[in-house]
C-alpha cells in the first residue's frame, strides 16, 4: 500500500496563443551552458572589504561578469551596510571594448526597455551591460553578475567596477577581448 495518496488528475492543456521571446541581447543565451573564463583579479583591497572580478561565463553572443565583494571575515556583521539603499550601495559595472565603445557607464540600471540605442536591425549600437542578480550577507560576501552584450572585438576588454560605500569610487581589470571571443566557441548551447 503505498503511502501517498493518488494525485488528482491533471487539468487539459489550455491552448497558449503566440509565446513572448525577449531579445536574444538583453540576456544571456537560455539554454546554454557558458564557458568559464578565469579572471581572479583583486580590483579593491580596504581596510574592511575586497572587491574582486573572479570570472567571465562567455556564451556565444555575450558574457556575464561575476563580481564578488568579500568583507574582513573578523568584522562581517559590521559590513552589513554594504547593502543599504541609494546608489552609494550598488556595485556599479561597466567596460570598454577595443574599439572605444563604452557600456554600463550610465546612472541607474540599464534592461531591455531602457533607453538603449539600436540599429535598424533592434540591436543595441554599443555594449549592453545589464543587471543579471546576485546574493549573499555580511558573513560570507556577497556576489553578484552582469550581462553584457555583444562579445568584444580582439584587444584589450576593460572592466571597470566601482563601490562608493566601500571606497571604491572606480578601478578597472584587463582581460584579452580574443580570450573572451575563443571562449564563446567552448560554450555548449543545449537547447536552442
Amino acid at each position: 500500500m503505498p503511502f501517498f495518496e493518488p494525485l488528482p488528475p491533471e487539468p487539459p492543456p489550455r491552448p497558449r496563443a503566440g509565446v513572448w521571446m525577449p531579445p536574444s541581447w538583453d540576456r544571456p543565451s537560455e539554454g546554454t551552458l557558458p564557458a568559464i573564463l578565469p579572471v581572479e583579479a583583486v580590483a579593491h583591497r580596504g581596510a574592511e572589504v575586497a572587491v574582486a572580478v573572479e570570472y567571465l561565463g562567455v556564451y556565444p553572443d555575450g558574457f556575464t561578469v561575476h563580481v564578488a565583494i568579500l568583507p574582513d571575515p573578523h568584522r562581517g556583521w559590521e559590513m552589513h551596510r554594504i547593502h543599504g539603499g541609494g546608489g552609494r550601495h550598488i556595485p556599479r559595472v561597466g567596460v570598454r571594448f577595443a574599439d572605444g565603445s563604452v557600456g554600463g557607464n550610465r546612472a541607474g540600471v540599464q534592461h531591455a526597455g531602457s533607453n538603449v540605442e539600436k540599429d535598424e536591425r533592434g540591436l543595441p549600437t554599443g555594449p549592453f551591460v545589464a543587471f543579471g542578480g546576485g546574493g549573499g550577507g555580511p558573513q560570507q560576501g556577497w556576489r553578484l553578475w552582469r550581462w553584457v552584450h555583444p562579445l568584444p572585438p580582439e584587444g584589450p576588454l576593460e572592466i571597470f567596477v566601482a563601490l562608493p560605500a566601500v571606497g571604491l569610487v572606480e578601478a578597472s581589470v584587463t582581460v584579452e577581448g580574443t580570450s573572451v571571443r575563443e571562449a564563446a566557441r567552448r560554450a555548449r548551447v543545449i537547447w536552442s
